[in-house]
């Protein structure tokens, strides 16, 4: 049977609301000051505390961390991320989870914006590859997907979908993020979703689009 998916944002950046047999399962939870719109969204769904079975960080920055320790503190829920991640959450310096030196405009960007609007909060779970996420009542793995941040992931469900964060993006075509940390890791990252047979994609900014039309824009 379908998840039932819910697109809890989507005017800066996409947080996901995934329905279970037993439950929600979060992915991202969008900036800080949209707290309001997520708890609409999530009282929409029907989705109140002790509700929430897991938040799915699928990478440190802010504008997918900034509901996180509010979330955790009034749903009681755990929030799990990949361990290269773990620092940048915990500090709220986002180049932590990068190895690359981006341009001076991105770094100061990164770096003002973990000093003004950053929500620090520390992990309950950590994931890895392959990962199964049955135990919080969703059929999906964890999908290693570096290439944006060295911790980057996705969640590949049993139906085909897979929910990547920033590795793509679709504002009015899909493609690879912007912002990349390492060209060749992302390059191996969008081969292996390829790889999966990956339907439909949701990304962190943007619609949703089948995995066919990435490739013919990117080839």
């Amino acid at each position: 049977m379908a998840l039932d998916i819910k697109t809890v944002l989507k005017s800066i950046v996409n947080c996901y609301l995934l329905k279970t047999a037993t439950g929600f399962v979060l992915i991202d939870t969008g900036l800080s000051f949209q707290r309001g719109a997520i708890k609409k969204a999530l009282d929409r769904a029907g989705c109140k505390p002790g509700d929430l079975r897991l938040i799915v960080i699928t990478h440190a920055d802010f504008d997918h961390t900034g509901n996180c320790a509010w979330l955790k503190k009034k749903y009681g829920v755990k929030i799990a991320i990949h361990r290269e991640e773990a620092k940048a959450v915990e500090t709220g310096r986002m180049l932590l989870s990068r190895k690359t030196q981006w341009g001076v405009f991105s770094r100061v960007m990164i770096y003002l914006g973990g000093l003004l609007i950053f929500r620090r909060f520390k992990p309950d779970v950590y994931l890895e590859d392959g990962d199964d996420l049955s135990r919080y009542g969703l059929d999906g793995r964890v999908v290693h997907i570096p290439g944006h941040s060295r911790g980057s992931i996705g969640v590949l469900t049993g139906d085909g979908d897979v929910f990547c964060g920033d590795l793509l993006t679709n504002n009015g075509r899909p493609k690879r993020n912007a912002l990349i940390d390492d060209a060749a890791e992302m390059d191996a990252s969008i081969e292996r979703l390829q790889a999966l047979n990956v339907k439909t994609v949701y990304p962190g900014h943007g619609k949703p689009f089948k995995m066919e039309e990435l490739l013919k824009n990117i080839r």
